[in-house]
């Protein structure tokens, strides 16, 4: 007899010691059990028999039963934990957004910083919190503060370790809160303190301090990436805060040196010929020689009036060109008034500029650059023709030329004047400004050639940051 016939006669007889009814008992809960474990009842179980036949049967199904209500108790708080996780992730991605994005439409730091006080406390739930900047070497200065009064905010501010290695990000820290501090200003809790480094590369710009619950994290990974990554955005921040205001005020001494220049080259000078002339006017009327006198009147009024051309000549080269008038019509403008004061000198305007409307900060850069030329020029060159070219095509390439066929740049270098040399390089930052290049040439004799060319893509450069990053330039 074979193994498979043995088994089904064991079972045969096992059945057979049942009871019709044990039996049909039995079937039913196991039924009702099944129905119960298809409706989510995952706790159901069947009736443990009497019956030794079925009491093992009854026990593994219970059995069964307890695996998959483990086993779905698990699975929900997996679920939960993930999604905790996941909203946790998202609340960060959010204050990571706000940053960004606060970054983008805020240029003044303390306001910046504020905000994100306020985004900060919220966030960690703190019970009073403070943010400062750096001034100098372990100098802070209070910037904003939340729940504190003045003798709190007079305390030094507690910082990160700062070990000046630019290769590394300035980790998050969390430290006990002295006890006379919790003591005094929060009631005897347990306080800690979550320091959070305003850094960039490395470098250790302020810091918040948010006074939080002892046990708020228990896991470390909680708070520290988001909370660098905020510190390291707010950083970038900071740190082109200053670069700009640094920017700011050199090109603010770099425009006043320029001025002092142009009042030196020209202004300063008159004036100092008007001086020495009224000395000698002095001396005439000492001598009573009556026609002399008269002489020396008449070049004394030349002088002032060569002076107040030289002033209003000086106002309308720093007056902003711009306004009603297109580029080629402020140039016009600005040729036809080089006509007035250059005397036999003559000028030629040749445009073939496409009516495009570049940003202000482009135009006013190539105006001072041709006004910087002509002036050039008009002092120094010894020209009789003077020509400027101005071209554009549908590509976006840009090129101006001002050429004149006076003595070059090699004579004009012998008369030493610094003004002008001041103004080339002036020049040559402004095309620098516009993403351009500035060419100068001109061998003795054979006149001198200034090539301004730059490239103006709608798509890239005309949008608000661009005209913004140009404009902190002028």
């Amino acid at each position: 007899m074979s193994k498979l016939q043995n088994k089904n006669s064991i079972d045969n007889e096992y059945l057979s010691s049942l009871s019709k009814e044990d039996l049909r008992t039995f079937l039913c809960s196991l039924k009702s059990w099944t129905q119960k474990i298809r409706a989510g009842e995952l706790s159901a179980s069947i009736p443990v028999s009497d019956h030794a036949e079925i009491t093992d049967l009854s026990v593994d199904i219970n059995f069964v039963g307890e695996m998959l209500s483990s086993l779905s108790r698990d699975a929900e708080q997996q679920l939960q934990y993930h999604t905790e996780h996941i909203a946790q992730k998202n609340k960060s991605l959010e204050t990571l957004y706000d940053v960004v994005t606060s970054i983008n439409m805020t240029r003044d730091i303390q306001t910046l910083l504020t905000h994100f006080l306020h985004t900060m406390t919220e966030l960690v739930s703190a019970h009073a919190a403070a943010v400062y900047l750096e001034e100098e070497k372990n100098t802070c200065s209070l910037i904003a503060e939340l729940g504190t009064d003045a003798s709190f905010n007079n305390r030094h501010p507690y910082l990160p370790e700062n070990k000046e290695n630019h290769e590394q990000t300035i980790p998050v820290r969390i430290i006990p809160c002295p006890n006379e501090i919790s003591e005094n200003y929060f009631d005897n809790h347990k306080i800690s303190v979550l320091i959070v480094p305003l850094q960039y590369r490395g470098k250790l710009l302020g810091a918040y301090n948010l006074y939080i619950d002892k046990d708020r994290f228990a896991d470390k990974s909680e708070y520290e990436d988001l909370f660098t990554n905020i510190g390291r955005h707010l950083g970038i921040a900071i740190e082109k805060a200053r670069l700009d205001q640094e920017a700011n005020t050199y090109n603010i001494v770099r425009e006043r040196s320029s001025f002092a220049n142009e009042l030196h080259d020209s202004l300063a000078q008159t004036l100092a010929s008007i001086k020495y002339q009224i000395r000698v006017l002095d001396e005439t009327i000492h001598q009573e020689d009556e026609e002399a006198t008269w002489q020396e009147l008449e070049r004394i009024e030349t002088s002032i009036d060569e002076a107040h051309s030289e002033l209003r000549a000086l106002i309308a080269h720093f007056r902003l060109p711009i306004g009603e008038h297109s580029l080629t019509g402020s140039i016009e403008q600005i040729v036809e008034r080089f006509k007035q004061e250059s005397g036999d000198m003559q000028i030629y305007l040749q445009k073939e500029w496409p009516n495009t409307n570049l940003p202000t900060q482009i135009e006013l850069q190539v105006i001072r650059i041709i006004q910087e030329a002509l002036t050039n020029a008009r002092k120094h060159s010894e020209a009789n023709v003077v020509r400027v070219w101005m071209r554009g095509d549908e590509n976006g390439h840009y090129f101006v030329l001002i050429e004149d066929d006076g003595v070059g740049i090699s004579e004009r270098n012998k008369q030493n004047s610094i003004g002008e040399h001041v103004g080339l390089s002036v020049m040559e930052d402004r095309a620098s400004r516009i993403g351009g290049t500035l060419t100068i040439e001109g061998e003795t004799g054979e006149g001198v050639q200034v090539r301004l060319e730059f490239d103006y893509l709608p798509d890239t450069l005309q949008d608000d940051n661009y005209n913004q990053n140009i404009s902190q330039n002028l």
